[in-house]
């Protein structure tokens, strides 16, 4: 492994030698290797079909991770078909590149753009297939010939590990990962030597930190989901941040037409596609260096200081493009991708406010001096507030995705994890309290508190709206997606809990009528009890029983997510809960058009109206 400070190092040093170039130029292969590499590529599928995944992943789905460079990425791709034979580790490795970036394209089709089923005639699911198991073949090759890797190896890795993410295999995804980061190590993309490699190209050179950027983001987030320790230990070093200068976009390199009126005169001022990436590298980076030690006992002050922090330092300090409120838009028509990245990091920032304070749900009761009292009450609504904002900024990003049937793992993890937050809150008879006058600051400390403006709307309605909107959507999604389903079905085993437990308790009827069948109308949860009850809300032992063990099978999906129980017994449907929840909202915010029936599964009515494929069959 190179570095520029262990004993190999120092041997380089002494012995005038360089570090490893293999990666660079490619080390041969066998015979043997050759003929096995020449077999299998005969089942890859046809140019044509990969032409068009390529094109679908550069205008439909590179702008999620920007994992690859496109214009350093095509010309290899170009030039690898010209190849008369496959001679080297190197191009081995890069049709494994192109092989597992196609399969997990296909993760997103059909989609608005491309309704079909097949791409010139062959079935989308027989593609997936056929590029998964050629680039498993390919891939026990390539290892066996070299070992150590190359940054195409790390991509291609990322881009499995990212496939298992979307299909809910949470164990593989955690396995592919720490794979990808293993070899990023091993090539010295860790450290700063690989920056002052001899011979290295500027594009190469940016996209090895940009690649380490994203297991960075992958690493922190997953890390924090499990509740494990993350692969990459502690912050980014100085030299592993991304170069903007490096790899301008050709925006930022000359201007191409007119500027339309009430814009920046100089486009060169536009976001580079690589700043939200940049950002959740903060994100993550910030939270790292938070102090928070695992396991430890839930500590508000800590806390609340830590939310104060992270509100100055870097929610204040988002560039205008991606403020959380009032962004800077001027350049959103001109880079249609920009408006979906600024939710995507937006839902980010409120999952890690959501992690900061969750686990006040899960401290153990115990009397508290008043001013602590308050500040969890407070703190209670924050956690509100946050979840109710994240499912909002998913809301805005479905439509934005024409609201269609998706794969997106942050769409369906975010919106889970925030209504297991609101089911849980509204089980407290407590929720919500008065906010008191004196909490209320003034308009021009909104920019200090991100959630302040949010936190006084907060209610038991809009949280059971909130609940009811969440279940829509997983319901909706999981027509394509097992990790949905699973989610859908948990979420509906949560609440049935809460409402069973409701049930128990000694309340009047005309609060609380008894649910003596599956159709009957569900308790309205977190309604104020008669002063002197001597009931209790759910405990967090039974509350972490039944949902926030998390960890599932699906059906079709392996090992869905961490956050889902293994063992779910048959659950009452959803429309069956929907309907309850319908009379339930109306219960405490009065009769209007808060939601109707979902409608049912048909490929008609998945794709918005109007909306024309950029590939067609041929």
């Amino acid at each position: 492994m190179d570095s520029n400070s262990n004993t190999l190092a120092l041997i380089q040093k002494v012995d005038h030698r360089g570090p490893s170039s293999t990666a660079t130029t490619g080390r041969p292969l066998t015979p043997e290797c050759t003929d096995d590499v020449h077999r299998i590529l005969e089942r890859m599928p046809d140019r044509q079909i990969l032409d068009c995944l390529v094109q679908y992943f550069r205008t439909e789905v590179n702008w999620m991770d920007y994992l690859v460079h496109i214009p350093s990425f095509y010309p290899q791709y170009q030039a690898w078909f010209a190849l008369e034979q496959i001679t080297t580790v190197a191009e081995v490795d890069f049709a494994i590149l192109l092989l597992r970036l196609c399969s997990y394209t296909l993760q997103f089709l059909p989609s608005p753009f491309y309704t079909l089923d097949r791409i010139r005639g062959v079935l989308l699911a027989d593609i997936r297939a056929c590029c998964d198991e050629t680039g498993d073949s390919l891939e026990s090759i390539s290892t066996q010939a070299d070992s150590r890797g190359s940054l195409v190896r790390v991509q291609s890795l990322a881009f499995y590990a990212l496939q298992c993410q979307i299909e809910g295999k949470t164990r593989e995804f955690w396995e592919a990962l720490s794979r990808a980061i293993r070899v990023a190590q091993d090539v010295g993309i860790h450290c700063n030597t690989v920056s002052d490699r001899r011979g290295m190209d500027r594009a190469e050179r940016e996209m090895k930190r940009r690649t380490y950027c994203n297991l960075f983001i992958w690493d922190s987030l997953l890390s924090r989901q499990l509740d494990r320790v993350p692969f990459i230990p502690g912050r980014m070093e100085d030299g592993n941040w991304p170069d903007f200068h490096l790899l301008k976009p050709p925006h930022q390199q000359e201007v191409e037409g007119g500027i339309p009126g009430g814009m920046e005169p100089n486009i060169a001022e536009a976001p580079d596609p690589f700043t939200e990436r940049f950002l959740q590298a903060k994100l993550a980076d910030f939270w790292r260096g938070a102090g928070v030690v695992q396991g430890a006992d839930y500590d508000m002050s800590l806390r609340e200081d830590l939310y104060e922090l992270f509100s100055r330092e870097y929610v204040n300090h988002l560039p205008p493009v991606f403020a959380l409120s009032n962004p800077d838009e001027r350049w959103d028509d001109r880079f249609p991708k920009l408006r979906l990245q600024r939710k995507l990091l937006h839902m980010a920032i409120y999952d890690s406010i959501l992690w900061n304070f969750r686990p006040l749900l899960l401290r153990t009761p115990s009397p508290l001096p008043a001013y602590k009292s308050v500040m969890l009450s407070c703190q209670k609504r924050k956690l509100a507030a946050t979840a109710l904002c994240a499912l909002e900024a998913v809301a805005k990003l479905h439509t934005l995705l024409h609201g269609c049937h998706t794969r997106l793992t942050s769409i369906v993890v975010t919106t889970f994890e925030s209504a297991v937050v609101l089911v849980y809150l509204a089980t407290d008879q407590a929720f919500p309290d008065e906010w008191p006058g004196q909490h209320l600051n003034t308009p021009d400390t909104l920019k200090v508190d991100p959630l302040q403006e949010g936190i006084g709307k907060v209610s038991l309605a809009l949280t059971l709206q909130a609940i009811q909107g969440a279940l829509k959507r997983l319901k909706m999604l999981a027509e394509v997606s097992s990790m949905a389903d699973v989610a859908a079905t948990t979420l509906i085993h949560l609440v049935n809990k809460a409402l069973d437990l409701a049930t128990e308790l000694d309340v009047p009827e005309e609060i609380h009528p008894p649910i003596s069948n599956r159709t009957a109308r569900p308790m309205v949860l977190g309604a104020t009890r008669p002063r002197g009850s001597s009931t209790h809300a759910m405990s967090t032992t039974q509350m972490a029983s039944t949902s926030l063990s998390l960890a599932v099978t699906g059906p079709g999906g392996g090992n869905i997510s961490p956050w889902l129980s293994e063992t779910m017994p048959d659950l009452r449907s959803v429309d069956d809960f929907m309907s309850g929840m319908n009379e339930a909202i109306q219960a405490t915010s009065g009769p209007g058009d808060i939601a109707g029936s979902w409608p049912s599964f048909d490929p008609s009515q998945i794709y918005g109206q109007g909306v024309f494929g950029i590939l067609e069959e041929s």
